[in-house]
């Protein structure tokens, strides 16, 4: 086994001390594998931990060559009871704020997002579902000025959580060293170990600049993902 180089300690640990795991990310039917596989890599690059979905019966996969290896760093959790997820995140403290264009919405910059938030994206053609809609505590919306009114979903996604990371990066919530009950955790459901990763090794966020490269990079794709795309005869 090949050890982990400094660079790539210096990458993981920046990485796993940056991640925002009181911020969750939650697909209300998303089905299109594309915007699925987006926004993971979205999550990824903001320091999310976690996706939760409730599929719709069309999805099948994420695409691996739009997650470039997010799907290894950011847990894509299906969860057939959606909404019963989502109440006991309400109970363990968690506000939900659901993208929907109500008379009472408020633009998205308007929350405290350095408060524990999951936030919800609903299915490309329906939106949120009403249910999801009723158990919300906030709608927000992404104000446009044109005449198309709305984005992508993975594009709505990527906007939002550049919102969350933009506050929480002015309340010094990146870039400092996390408790090592977060960096087992983190090491853990990565499968650091197998790598040769040591968890002392990980303990506190790196000191300096990003050491030199002295090998080819890897983005995570040689773990064996959760979805894949369906074979297809040629």
């Amino acid at each position: 086994m090949n050890m982990p180089s400094p660079r790539r300690i210096h990458r993981l640990a920046t990485s796993l001390h940056n991640r925002q795991t009181d911020i969750i990310v939650a697909l209300d039917g998303v089905h299109d594998p594309h915007n699925v596989s987006a926004i993971l890599r979205s999550s990824d690059a903001v320091g999310i931990d976690r996706v939760i979905w409730r599929p719709d019966p069309e999805a099948k996969w994420v695409n691996p060559e739009v997650t470039r290896g997010s799907e290894r760093w950011v847990a894509l959790e299906d969860c057939p009871d959606f909404l019963g997820e989502l109440r006991g995140l309400k109970t363990a403290g968690f506000r939900i704020a659901a993208t929907h264009l109500a008379h009472d919405a408020v633009d998205f910059r308007t929350p405290d997002w350095t408060k524990p938030w999951v936030i919800v994206m609903g299915n490309e053609h329906r939106g949120c579902t009403d249910e999801l809609l009723e158990l919300a505590d906030e709608n927000i919306f992404l104000p446009m000025y044109g005449l198309v009114q709305s984005l992508n979903v993975s594009v709505a996604t990527a906007v939002t959580l550049y919102e969350v990371q933009r506050q929480r990066q002015l309340a010094g919530m990146y870039g400092k060293t996390r408790s090592r009950e977060h960096v087992e955790h983190m090491f853990h459901r990565w499968g650091l170990g197998i790598e040769g990763f040591t968890v002392e090794e990980l303990l506190t966020f790196p000191e300096g600049d990003l050491p030199s490269e002295t090998t080819a990079h890897q983005d995570g794709r040689k773990v064996p993902r959760r979805r894949k795309r369906a074979a297809v005869e040629s």
